[in-house]
């Protein structure tokens, strides 16, 4: 073994151009393959990443049917019992909030919005919005009447600036129309322009006396989860203890379940990758390896004349196919290694495509996230694709009859 080894390392360089092309080909392929897996996976994580920071943290806990029918009369009417199931929880930080549809109107124009009240000093603790704030300040702690957060989309669409009054209309418990006037007290711009153009926030008192609830009720708690904390263990927990009050325990998986079934289609879309990057590398190989053994008949007959067997033959071509695999993932990471550590710190700038990024919650600026499963499998096919390609090469190099060989011209 030790002896087709050295063969095949040696019979590596007989042609270095040839050979260089060859580990060219594999380490362009590498490259390729990382940079839009690891660029894909960016995008994938900021989707993601956007959900659970807007919608409803990793976790959400509602009246029981809620989500599917979010009414004005779904809430909680008894929000200490949700507390007492979370108190004691490692890693997990929670913030209750009013939510309902509702209208936003200005002088010159009226949009559709969803109304939510939060407590300005556990709200931080579960969403992004109050660092996404761009021009004022958010709402503030006490809770000073008649103060509203904005989406700048929003804004902009209502042609209402800082400082200026917007009026909120919303059905309340009584089935009448509730209004009231509120100032602008900031803009905040998140990476989801669809969202910022259909959401606005008050005060969690504010919003309770908008839809009539008492000092107490609840629509929805919002949690969030430290680094560490299993999501799924965490969830069935919580279920066991709040479904049979009549509550429902839902991840981002339950609520996002089109985002759920568009990264399992990803996962899949990793193997066409793989396979269209690699399929013209494959063919580069096949032609190649046939030169290499039709190079060399004469002396796979003398081999096979001093007694080599096929199955040794064909040993020393797969041994020279690891060997260019080799220097092509070296040469394909160097590569990588390079660009993409300029990327990881500065990330690709995108502002470009900003309209149509935000529509899908992502950045202008993408970086690239590792997916050390995607990686994996990614590598593993190409492997398998590699030897597959040298397969055929390797099957004729074994069937020459060494006469012909030997007598070959």
């Amino acid at each position: 073994m030790n002896i087709l080894l050295k063969i095949a390392w040696r019979n590596v360089w007989r042609n270095p151009r040839r050979s260089w092309v060859l580990v060219t080909a594999i380490g362009m392929g590498i490259f390729s393959f990382i940079g839009s897996t690891t660029f894909m996976d960016g995008f994938a994580f900021q989707m993601v990443d956007s959900a659970i920071d807007l919608q409803g943290g990793h976790i959400e806990i509602g009246k029981r049917g809620h989500h599917d029918n979010p009414t004005i009369r779904s809430f909680i009417a008894e929000p200490r019992v949700v507390e007492e199931a979370l108190a004691g929880l490692e890693g997990v930080r929670y913030a209750p909030e009013v939510r309902a549809p509702g209208m936003a109107n200005s002088p010159e124009q009226a949009a559709g919005v969803v109304i939510h009240g939060v407590e300005p000093a556990r709200e931080p603790d579960v969403t992004v919005i109050a660092r996404t704030v761009t021009e004022g300040g958010y709402l503030s702690p006490e809770g000073k009447a008649n103060e509203v957060l904005v989406g700048a989309a929003l804004a902009k669409r209502l042609k209402v600036r800082l400082g200026e009054k917007i009026v909120l209309m919303a059905n309340d418990l009584q089935n009448d129309v509730s209004a009231g006037a509120y100032r602008v007290v900031g803009l905040f711009r998140t990476n989801n322009t669809e969202f910022d153009k259909a959401n606005v926030y008050l005060h969690i008192d504010e919003a309770r006396r908008l839809l009539g609830y008492d000092a107490e009720a609840v629509t929805v708690f919002s949690l969030r989860l430290d680094r560490g904390v299993k999501l799924d263990p965490l969830v069935e927990t919580l279920r066991a203890r709040l479904e049979p009050l009549g509550l429902e325990v839902l991840s981002w998986k339950d609520r996002f379940p089109l985002l759920v079934l568009a990264m399992e289609a990803y996962d899949y879309s990793i193997i066409m990758l793989v396979v269209i990057l690699f399929t013209a590398v494959a063919f580069t190989l096949v032609n190649a390896f046939l030169m290499v053994i039709f190079e060399r008949i004469r002396e796979i007959g003398i081999m096979m004349a001093n007694g080599a067997r096929p199955r040794q033959i064909r040993f020393m071509l797969y041994f020279e196919a690891i060997f260019l695999l080799l220097l092509g993932l070296g040469a394909g990471a160097a590569l990588s290694a390079l660009a993409l550590g300029y990327w990881v710190v500065n990330g690709m700038d995108l502002s470009s495509f900003a309209a149509g990024l935000g529509a899908y919650g992502i950045g202008t600026v993408v970086y690239p996230y590792f997916d050390w499963g995607h990686l994996g499998l990614g590598f593993l096919l190409i492997v398998v694709m590699v030897f597959l390609s040298v397969l055929y090469p390797a099957y004729r190099a074994g069937r020459f009859e060494v006469v012909e060989a030997l007598t070959y011209v």
